[in-house]
């Protein structure tokens, strides 16, 4: 089985695992309240402000990553590093990790060891992501350390309502068992990932402006955090939450998206329903809708973003290319 065969795949069963979740989670729910929420005046002054600062958020990344680039010796303009991020989330949303692959083909078309370069680029990028979401989710724990437990607790419990104890702990052995096998024939790939990370970390240290680079990786996640924040007024039953159980509440949707399914559709919506209805007592009905709103809206502006990223690219690249002849 070759490399890229591989991760077809891979990118196949993602694909169809998020479309799973989606359906398992949303199976017989009533949809008519969603309707409700884009019918109220005033939510949409909440909505605004959140598609507002998704596309900061987008920006954010886009002049990080455009940093990254110009580090590693590929000057690029920052509209075009901006297009190349639209495009490469909006691919993304209907295949998962593609969009990395294409925004640094596209960064020279037909310069192979630029395009090597960039992919560089982008995989520290996603390490600086790790570690801010290693970063978040230590916060949240700390914070809410009793609210984790009962998370992890009910998390549980749901499982183990579906499925007897014997099978519960006949699956976690094998995982575990799977998990030791893997570290222990995979040492090398383990060290590639650490000389990875170190790597990582040094090509951010060593940057003309580093501390820019870090102002920018926590712009981007004070945004994605917002994206959630922002929408709680448009739901009068989640009102009584404050920003930290907010920020618990995306710490967890972030470690849920962690699965590359397209947009991070189905781990997301799982994260919250399970938080929301586990941790803070929604009804069920209530997180879902939730859940689907503030990826909804997410998903719109990434689909719009990247169209619109396609026509102004790729109507640049016909304009030269009709120059030329």
């Amino acid at each position: 089985m070759t490399k890229h065969f591989k991760k077809i795949l891979s990118m196949i069963f993602f694909t169809l695992l998020g479309v799973g979740l989606m359906v398992w989670i949303y199976r017989g729910f009533d949809f008519t309240p969603l309707v409700h929420v884009f019918s109220v005046r005033g939510n949409y002054l909440w909505i605004v402000l959140t598609l507002l600062v998704g596309v900061a958020a987008n920006v954010f990344r886009s002049l990080r990553w455009r940093m990254l680039l110009m580090g590693a010796g590929i000057p690029i303009r920052r509209r075009r590093a901006i297009e190349l991020v639209f495009i490469s989330y909006f691919i993304n949303s209907i295949t998962p990790r593609l969009g990395e692959l294409t925004r640094s083909l596209l960064v020279k078309r037909g310069d192979v060891d630029a395009s090597a370069k960039a992919f560089g680029t982008v995989i520290v990028e996603k390490l600086a992501d790790v570690v801010c979401l290693i970063l978040v989710v230590i916060v949240a724990i700390v914070m809410r350390w009793d609210d984790t437990t009962l998370l992890m607790r009910g998390m549980f419990d749901s499982v183990e309502a579906s499925f007897s104890s014997a099978v519960i702990y006949a699956v976690v052995g094998i995982a575990l068992c799977v998990a030791f096998l893997l570290i222990w024939y995979k040492v090398k790939q383990l060290r590639v990932l650490i000389h990875s990370l170190w790597q990582g970390i040094s090509a951010i240290v060593s940057l003309e402006s580093p501390w820019l680079f870090v102002g920018l990786c926590l712009s981007i996640w004070i945004c994605n955090f917002l994206q959630l924040y922002l929408l709680i007024p448009c739901f009068v039953q989640l009102q009584a939450l404050d920003w930290i159980d907010a920020f618990f509440l995306f710490s967890a949707a972030s470690v849920g998206v962690l699965l590359p399914t397209p947009g991070g559709a189905g781990p997301w919506h799982f994260a919250i329903v399970k938080t929301l209805t586990n941790v803070f007592g929604t009804e069920v009905s209530l997180a879902k809708l939730f859940a689907l709103v503030t990826h909804g809206l997410k998903t719109m502006l990434v689909i719009i973003l990247g169209l619109l990223a396609y026509v102004t690219f790729y109507w640049e690249v016909w304009g030269k290319s009709n120059k030329k002849k």
